[in-house]
């Protein structure tokens, strides 16, 4: 079993949850939500401005619980639904948190507010407001990781091995005794020790084709076929050619003809 203080589950994933903008964004939205409602009787003892200090600081007392109670489910839960951890976190919360609630309430406003909100109520109150902040911070937390997503550009890994721009896309990769030339499409050129054959299986997001035994080429890069002296070349974009071996041809079927 893996530890508590160990990777994936453990307490070094604490620092993610803490740093989590989605997160502080759900304690933001949160604790204005609470402070203008004013439950356990602060609403008519306390003016705004208390009521968002006090429970903002509550919240984010709350907040520290939670992902230390996460952590811990995390780690028992492993391989159960985010469903069910969500669950687990949210129950833990109103047994720790909700007798906290009323304890300083009580400090604070005496009597009245204890006999506002029981023991029982706060719990279930609690409960509830944590699972409403779970669901907000899941809302908060799909585009950003959209974003992400979208921002993180997939590369082929043949790129990896050079030192190529993380921009650069493949152009043409050919055979050069027992090394290989790599173009990318910002014309640059690199040469490295390996053969065309498990270069161009390291070719997983750039569509091409092989179109000779020692030429590989983007499908991108391909203005057409056309012959020369009788024999069949690709016309490359940048107004460079390539030859086509016979066995090949079927693999440019989606070339235009540029014979005529």
């Amino acid at each position: 079993m893996r530890s508590l203080f160990g990777d994936g589950p453990g307490f070094g994933s604490m620092y993610k949850e803490v740093v989590s903008a989605s997160l502080w964004g759900a304690w933001g939205l949160t604790s204005f939500v609470v402070a203008w409602a004013g439950p356990f009787g602060t609403f008519d003892s306390q003016p705004f401005a208390w009521r968002l200090t006090y429970w903002s600081g509550l919240i984010a007392a709350a907040i520290v619980i939670a992902i230390f109670c996460r952590t811990v489910w995390r780690h028992i839960l492993a391989g159960r639904s985010e469903l069910l951890e969500d669950l687990a976190v949210a129950l833990s919360l109103s047994v720790i948190f909700g007798p906290l609630v009323v304890l300083l309430n009580r400090i604070v406003g005496g009597a009245e507010a204890y006999q506002a909100m029981g023991m029982f109520a706060a719990m279930g109150c609690t409960f509830l407001i944590a699972i409403g902040t779970i669901a907000l911070r899941r809302v908060l937390r799909e585009p950003a990781k959209t974003i992400q997503e979208q921002a993180q550009v997939k590369r082929d890994r043949l790129l990896t091995r050079i030192s190529a721009q993380p921009d650069a896309r493949l152009a043409r990769i050919s055979s050069d005794n027992h090394h290989i030339r790599i173009v990318t499409d910002d014309g640059e050129e690199h040469r490295i020790l390996m053969r065309l054959s498990d270069a161009v299986n390291e070719t997983d997001v750039e569509p091409g084709v092989c179109v000779h035994r020692s030429h590989w080429v983007a499908r991108a890069k391909v203005a057409g076929v056309k012959k020369v002296d009788g024999r069949d070349v690709v016309q490359l974009t940048c107004g460079g050619t390539l030859p086509v071996g016979p066995k090949y041809r079927d693999n440019l079927s989606f070339a235009d003809d540029l014979s005529a």
